[in-house]
């Protein structure tokens, strides 16, 4: 599989979504992203108006955060946020299932979850996270059709967010982020139009060209830049993977 550098980047979707993240932060990573020409710029509720405000009419799509990180937000809660983020700017959505939900085996309150956020976001590319580190491979394969049956248009692995309370109800190892293993589950469960992002975890080219050749479409990563420049000076004019 030969990819080329404008195809790399266009894959990269540049994550600012720590909970500290101050406006100059904001702005100096959204002003860096533009320059790197990345695919999608990815923030927090608060900080679509700004990033909008820099991006302008430069061909980068703009990603809010929904439910962000837990996804244990009510519907309804989900679905203001989502209508805010595009009327700020947003033209995409990252949002995060009810995991509790799903380990209860309440498929049918996800799926509402998620189709309520689908219809309050029309012509929005709809990207849910199932945060998929903490459930085992029955839950990823429910996960993966309910995404699918509610309209979404693409399932994240994770959120990368870390958090001590996982290991009181969760017999998981620490985060792992994405893995090629799930990249494969994933893509063998979805339609073939349905698409997958990579998140967490992704920190060097290798791990990038991973995830590519496992099925992944996208890739969620905060040092989308760096890997941007650093696949610029090793394989300007494309490179096999």
């Amino acid at each position: 599989m030969n990819i080329s550098f404008d195809e790399f980047r266009r894959r990269i979707e540049f994550s600012m979504v720590s909970h500290i993240i101050n406006e100059e932060e904001v702005r100096i990573n959204c002003e860096n992203a533009v320059e790197a020409k990345v695919g999608v710029i990815c923030v927090n509720p608060p900080h679509v108006s700004l990033s909008k405000k820099i991006i302008g009419n430069k061909k980068i799509d703009l990603s809010v955060n929904v439910g962000f990180p837990f996804g244990s937000h009510v519907t309804e809660a989900k679905v203001v946020e989502a209508k805010q983020g595009i009327k700020d700017g947003a033209n995409q959505i990252d949002m995060v299932i009810n995991v509790g939900a799903l380990r209860s085996g309440k498929d049918n309150e996800v799926l509402e979850d998620i189709k309520a956020v689908v219809e309050a976001s029309p012509g929005c590319l709809v990207k849910v996270i199932i945060e998929a580190w903490v459930l085992n491979e029955n839950e990823k394969i429910r996960a993966c059709r309910l995404v699918e049956k509610a309209g979404a248009h693409l399932v994240k692995t994770t959120t990368g967010v870390k958090t001590q309370y996982i290991k009181r109800f969760c017999k998981c190892d620490d985060p792992k982020g994405a893995t090629v293993e799930d990249i494969v589950l994933f893509r063998k469960i979805l339609s073939p139009h349905m698409r997958i992002k990579a998140s967490g975890g992704v920190y060097t080219l290798e791990d990038a060209f991973e995830m590519i050749k496992a099925g992944a479409d996208q890739l969620g990563v905060s040092k989308g830049i760096e890997l941007i420049a650093e696949f610029k000076e090793k394989y300007k004019e494309g490179t096999e993977i």
